[in-house]
């Protein structure tokens, strides 16, 4: 008479065991390579977006305007453009009366990092900085940040290009005012990793990880990296980049 066999309840357990071990050890993996691939999402919104900038620039010579510039109907974002302040229920997004919408297909995901999926602002995750309106894509001043923010005299440090679009913090400031403009106390967004996706004036693009900061968390910090932080460097002095006004439309070109 043949006797089958089959699995005792110890072996039983030493499979489940082995089981859930191989799922703790993958499951990080699995995580970190969707991470990988939102953050390249989000890199390629920005480029996108720098792109059709590119594009509006090779036709009239310089990129769109931020939010002061909203009156003359040429804010990059739409959202101060007098089409949609005047009937936004009409408009899926506020992209979609902006100067740039013949330039790409995509109107709302564009404007979305996947990682962020807009928790806090419902409009913008990527802003233009502010004193970027009317710049030149030649112009080629450097910009420079603090790697101490909270340092009285911090030791600075350059980027590679003019930053042009900034993956903005979700809950400092944006949360408030969705202008669709990098200016004050609007933050560099660090859910990548602790790094963000900018793209650049002169068409560049990449990840930046700003100097270590506090809690991912209000209230802000002074370690935060802020618009207050960046200065401009051009024709030997030093600017500051974080505030605007409509009388300043292809400012960066020739600061004074």
């Amino acid at each position: 008479m043949t006797v089958r066999r089959g699995f005792t309840l110890i072996e039983l357990l030493i499979v489940i065991a082995i089981i859930a071990m191989l799922i703790a050890i993958l499951l990080p993996s699995i995580g970190k390579a969707r991470e990988a691939g939102r953050s390249v999402v989000c890199l390629s919104n920005t480029r996108q977006l720098a792109l059709s900038m590119f594009q509006y620039a090779g036709d009239y010579r310089t990129i769109p305007g931020a939010y002061y510039q909203g009156p003359l109907n040429l804010d990059w974002c739409g959202k101060n453009n007098s089409r949609y302040a005047l009937a936004p229920q009409n408009y899926r997004h506020p992209l979609e009366t902006s100067v740039l919408r013949e330039y790409f297909q995509s109107i709302d995901k564009i404007m979305e990092c996947p990682t962020a999926k807009r928790a806090a602002n419902a409009i913008f995750d990527y802003t233009m900085g502010i004193r970027m309106a009317g710049a030149k894509t030649e112009i080629d001043w450097k910009v420079s940040y603090p790697l101490r923010p909270q340092s009285s005299s911090p030791t600075r440090s350059y980027f590679n290009a003019i930053p042009l679009l900034i993956e903005e913090d979700a809950e400092f400031f944006n949360r408030q005012f969705d202008d669709g403009s990098f200016a004050w106390d609007d933050q560099f967004a660090t859910r990548h990793g602790k790094g963000c996706n900018l793209a650049f004036l002169d068409g560049s693009g990449g990840r930046f990880v700003p100097p270590p900061a506090g809690s991912p968390l209000p209230p802000a910090e002074t370690s935060d990296l802020k618009a207050t932080h960046l200065k401009l460097h051009a024709k030997g002095r030093t600017f500051d980049l974080y505030t605007s006004s409509s009388t300043e439309w292809g400012w960066v070109n020739f600061p004074q």
